[in-house]
């Protein structure tokens, strides 16, 4: 019998990627502003604290996906986001109430528990139900959701924060506990069964790894090239081009927005057309626009440029996910999206160490050329390799779940 095509936005599906939007504005707000800003500045500890803080949070964060996403398939979405959201709760309160150094890394590590499930959870709800080809469009929707979280986080803070810094921990709080609310509703729930518990029995899970180890380096190389821009960034945008902080954030919004307003669109036509020649003009695209930003010293043009790097991830990311959407096996998503956040999490913890390095060693262009030269490897290998072949031969077993 044909499964019925389910709607792509309905309710349950909006408001999961709500969560997740809220969830990330929180993260957004404590890493990218209340860390550096608040604990160096207002509370006095060393630039070397901000980096010990975002190194606990991004450990348990990128260490426990791959677990999170198991017991998410294992004994069911609402569980696994409930228990994890409240530990995560804690440690946002920790944070925002507490001064001793200690307390506040422990903090940070808990809210890293509490995203570790977030994503695999949301990720395995927003897919239940869908045909293969309405996958681009619904990561891409994730994609747009994150993106849209973490950016307005982290500038909506820096207003907040300047008016009153009570009121700006006190949203986050408040964010924190609707997002928890709507999580309690919108989450499936079911009851592990004897089947369940086979199809994500351990070895069950590392047989499809295996299946599918060759999109690790593609997974790995996309977010160390990332990784090596991220620590340069705000060095050549100040040393370089002079910016102010004004200035500078205008940039990052600018291509933020190209990202997030093409995520949707470039997803419906990566479903409509196929994954291909997307991904590959995306790597293309970001290989041609990474030296233009690094090598043009006139704001003007660095802005275009910003703006090209922008759009080329609103191809790679929706066409990206697609590809592993579809290769892996639709009763284990979620272990095996949290299998693959842990790779991304490897590139960006790796990449901004060698940035750096090549920054101090080459100069300041050198790390814009070094990323642009991966995406074009990137473009060329996955312009040769048929992923969809990898599709064919990984068998999957439709096995509709019951909201």
């Amino acid at each position: 019998m044909q499964r019925k095509k389910q709607p792509l936005f309905d309710l349950r599906r909006s408001t999961a990627l709500l969560v997740l939007g809220l969830c990330e504005f929180v993260r957004g707000a404590l890493i990218f502003f209340i860390i550096p800003m608040y604990v160096h500045n207002v509370l006095g500890y060393s630039t070397a604290a901000i980096g010990y803080a975002m190194a606990a949070h991004y450990t348990f964060d990128t260490g426990l996906r791959s677990p999170a996403g198991w017991l998410v398939d294992r004994i069911g979405q609402r569980n696994v986001c409930m228990t994890l959201l409240a530990v995560a709760g804690v440690g946002l309160w920790l944070v925002v109430s507490q001064h001793d150094f200690w307390v506040i890394l422990i903090g940070c590590a808990m809210l890293g528990v509490g995203m570790a499930a977030v994503w695999p959870a949301v990720i395995a709800r927003v897919t239940d139900g869908l045909t293969k080809d309405a996958y681009a469009t619904a990561m891409g929707s994730v994609m747009m959701a994150w993106l849209l979280g973490a950016g307005l986080g982290a500038i909506c803070m820096s207003w907040l924060f300047g008016v009153h810094v009570a009121r700006g921990f006190a949203t986050l709080l408040v964010l924190w506990a609707v997002a928890y609310v709507i999580a309690l509703f919108v989450m499936n729930h079911w009851r592990p069964s004897e089947a369940v518990r086979q199809r994500t029995h351990l070895t069950v899970v590392l047989r499809e790894v295996n299946s599918v180890k060759l999109l690790f380096p593609g997974v790995f190389v996309q977010t160390f090239a990332i990784g090596v821009l991220l620590p340069v960034l705000v060095l050549y945008a100040r040393n370089v081009l002079h910016l102010d902080a004004r200035m500078y954030s205008y940039l990052l919004l600018t291509g933020g927005a190209a990202a997030v307003l093409l995520q949707v669109p470039m997803g419906r036509l990566v479903d409509r057309y196929g994954y291909r020649m997307y991904l590959v003009g995306g790597f293309l695209l970001a290989a041609i626009s990474l030296p233009l930003i690094g090598g043009l010293h006139q704001v003007r043009y660095v802005f275009f440029a910003v703006v090209l790097f922008g759009a080329s991830y609103a191809l790679i990311l929706p066409s990206w996910n697609a590809v592993v959407a579809q290769c892996i096996s639709p009763d284990r998503r979620a272990v095996m999206f949290g299998v693959f956040m842990t790779v991304e999490g490897l590139g960006m913890a790796v990449g901004p160490v060698f940035g750096t390095e090549v920054w101090n060693v080459c100069g300041p262009s050198a790390p814009f050329d070094i990323a642009a030269i991966i995406f074009f490897l990137m473009s060329l290998l996955y312009g040769m390799m048929r992923l969809d072949k990898l599709f064919l031969a990984t068998p999957h077993r439709e096995s509709p779940r019951v909201s």
